[in-house]
């Protein structure tokens, strides 16, 4: 009767060592399981930064894009307003030459008219 003792004993050791065995690897496969979906994560985390760098890289570039025209902006601004000033001294120099070049014909027609009478006045002794 101890051996029929000692050997359900022993069969209720080999069966907790069973379960414990079958409970040990599913708790491994879940380990695995973890670890993978932790690897996951940390991947795509690794994905979300390095985009993340992206994007702030492309709005670092577009600020400078935008500082770079709106300095162009100023300086075509400035430019503009240069030729503007050029223009419009240019389009004064030419009014000032109209109008002498209208007294250099009033003057011209003033000594021609001069030089008619003279001539008809010596053509008249």
């Amino acid at each position: 009767m101890a051996a029929e003792l000692l050997k359900k004993k022993i069969q209720d050791l080999m069966k907790e060592r069973d379960d414990a065995l079958e409970k040990g690897d599913t708790l491994e496969g879940e380990l695995n399981q973890m670890k993978e979906q932790l690897l996951k994560a940390e991947f795509e985390k690794k994905e979300l930064e390095r985009r993340f760098k992206l994007t702030e890289d492309e709005l670092d570039n577009q600020s400078t894009v935008r500082n770079d025209l709106k300095k162009k902006s100023i300086n075509l601004t400035v430019e503009d307003e240069r030729i503007k000033d050029d223009m419009k001294s240019q389009v004064q120099s030419i009014n000032e030459m109209e109008e002498l070049i209208q007294l250099i014909d009033r003057r011209y027609e003033e000594l021609e008219l001069d030089y008619n009478e003279t001539m008809e006045d010596l053509n008249a002794l």
